[in-house]
Order: structure tokens, then sequence, then C-alpha cells
């Protein structure tokens, strides 16, 4: 009966044993690091315990403003680093937002703060929607995968050009590949001496209007330079116009007009007269008429019984409801919008 009696007492000894094998290290070293952080301030305590995110929301809590309200952004997989964010940074307000797109459609509301914070699991930030889009749009995926180039040239007008934002999803964005392939292409038939003058680095000039700010762009013989929003890469804005493209050797071009929420694409054409006749059309909702003028000089514009000037460099939209008679020296084209949200673009006949 002793021998029985004993047997319950050494499976619990045993037990014990093999728990406090697997549990005793990781006991030793949880008491160690307590030790380690007894006689440290409250604040290197966290900043020991959490690592540099901590460390990052100790440092945004001296740049934000103390009595105004702040944006925490977060993606779908950081809802709690942004509950602790919001507790780290009391008292100051805070008031989360789902997203990039959650803050948009936020914008009707008078309470919608002005100051952002993007929040990760790696840190958090002081940032601007700006910035925010163009992280969620630099992680996605080009709209056209395999983009149509134009014929060589050397001068073109892209009639219209933007990176803008609607009610979430609308994404408006102007994806760009440019390729200059003239030596490649016609190096084979030429004389190696001949080939050694030619240039093998292109200059691109591309000017944005009616902004008049322009970027060059140096591209290898064969290389492409591919955009997948060429406003805001090259110029940092959230705007919309024209661009001029002159290119020091024959260039091949692809520009498309994008919807990245609807991932909906329009190849534009790269126009290089005035053009006015635009066939008749049917017209949905939004119709408006676009006469650009590229030139240095006024262009008095006649469309239907109205004279319209356009100055020099200048874009200037017109609602219509059908398709007028347009004549003058500019470039005229119509967009609307289908029921589906999709724009419609209708070009002149060249």
């Amino acid at each position: 009966m002793k021998n029985r009696s004993l047997i319950p007492r050494v499976l619990c000894a045993l037990l014990f044993l093999s728990l406090a094998a697997t549990t005793l290290p990781r006991l030793v070293a949880r008491t160690r690091e307590a030790l380690t952080l007894l006689p440290m301030p409250y604040e290197s305590r966290r900043e020991r315990q959490m690592g540099a995110w901590y460390a990052s929301v100790q440092s945004l809590r001296k740049t934000l403003p103390k009595k105004e309200p702040v944006a925490l952004v977060l993606g779908i997989r950081d809802t709690e680093a942004a509950i602790f964010a919001n507790y780290y940074l009391y008292p100051i307000r805070t008031r989360l937002f789902a997203g990039r797109n959650g803050y948009r459609d936020a914008a009707p509301d008078p309470t919608r703060p002005k100051t952002i914070v993007a929040v990760t699991s790696e840190k958090v930030e002081k940032t601007s929607y700006e910035v925010l889009r163009d992280r969620d749009l630099r992680a996605g995926h080009r709209v056209v995968a395999a983009p149509e180039l134009s014929e060589p040239a050397t001068s073109f007008v892209l009639p219209i050009a933007a990176s803008l934002d609607g009610a979430a999803p609308e994404t408006f964005v102007i994806e760009a590949t440019l390729l200059n392939q003239s030596v490649a292409q016609n190096g084979p038939a030429l004389s190696n001496a001949l080939m050694e003058r030619l240039p093998r680095t292109n200059e691109v000039r591309i000017t944005f209007w009616p902004k008049g700010e322009s970027r060059t762009l140096r591209i290898g013989a064969g290389d492409t330079v591919s955009y997948y929003d060429l406003v805001y890469q090259l110029f940092g804005v959230m705007e919309s116009g024209w661009v001029q493209v002159e290119s020091r050797l024959p260039l091949r071009a692809a520009f498309y007009f994008v919807n990245r929420g609807r991932a909906d694409a329009t190849r534009l054409p790269n126009v290089e007269r005035f053009a006015t006749r635009i066939p008749p059309s049917p017209l949905h909702r939004d119709a408006k008429l676009f006469l650009l003028n590229p030139g240095d000089s006024i262009a008095v514009t006649t469309v239907g019984s109205e004279t319209i000037p356009i100055m020099p460099h200048a874009i200037v939209t017109k609602p219509i409801s059908s398709i007028p008679a347009v004549s003058g020296n500019v470039y005229a084209f119509v967009t609307t919008r289908e029921l589906n949200a999709r724009t419609d673009f209708y070009w002149p006949e060249p």
C-alpha cells in the first residue's frame, strides 16, 4: 500500500521537474531583465522593452501640436500599434483612420485633424497626405502591364496630365514609359566610326504646364524609364495640367490616364499639331470641353457662337451638353463620365 501511495508523489515530482527544466531558464532571464530595468526611469524602461517603436513615439510627441487633434492613419494589420500609439501620445487627442481612404473620405468633416501620423508596427511618424498616397501607389501595381509605345518623335504634347484624388477609391495618375532605342535600332546598319559620334544618352526635357516647371531626364541607349505617377514623381505636386516633351533624340513613349482605384486606363495621344474637330459622340455625365493652347501667344478660339481667348500655355475647361463646333489654334477634346465612373475621352480628328 505504501508503494502505491508513493506513485502519485513521484509522478508529481517528475512533472514539476520537467516543467522547471523548460520554464526555469525563462524565469531566470525575466528576473535578470527586471533587475536591469529596476533602476531605470519609466521612459527608459519602456524604450528598452518596446525598442525603436517606442523611441519613435517619444520623438514624435515633441513635434506634435499640444492643443490640436492628430489623425492616426493605420494599415490593415496595424490596429494594435495604433491603440498603443493612442495611449502613449496622451494627453494629445488622437483620432484613428483606417488607411488613406478612411482619412480622405472624412474630408467633408470639419473636425478631421490636419496633422497626420502614419502608424505601423515598426514606427510612428508625422507625414503628409501626399506622402501616404505615394507610398500606397508605390507599393501597388501599375494598371498597364504592357504599354503600347508610340512612333519615334522629338517633340510633342501630352494634352492632359494629373495626379489627383476623388472620393475613395478614385485615384487619378499618369502612367508613363519612355524608351531610348534610337542607337540600338540604327547601330547595326551604321559604321563603327559613325556610331562613335552618335550620342548614346538621350536628354528628355519634360515641362509641366501651366506651372512651367521643367525636369530633364537622361536615358541611356536602349534604356527605359517608367513612372507610376508621372506628375507627382517628377514635380512633387497633386495637380492637373498638361505636359510638353522635348527630346534630343527620337523617343518612343506611352502615356496613360489611369484610375488606380478602378484599374482603368486610357492611352493618351502624343499631340504634334492643333486639332479641333471632335466627332459626334454620346455624352454621359460631367461632360467637359478642354481647350489647350500650347503656344506662346493668345489663341482666339470659337466654340459654337462664343469667342474665348485662351492665354499662352493655358488649358480651359467648359461644361457642355453636346459636342460643339470648335475652331482656333488650340487642341480640343472632351471628357465624360459613365455611370460606372469610367472616364471617356473623345479626341479630335487629326
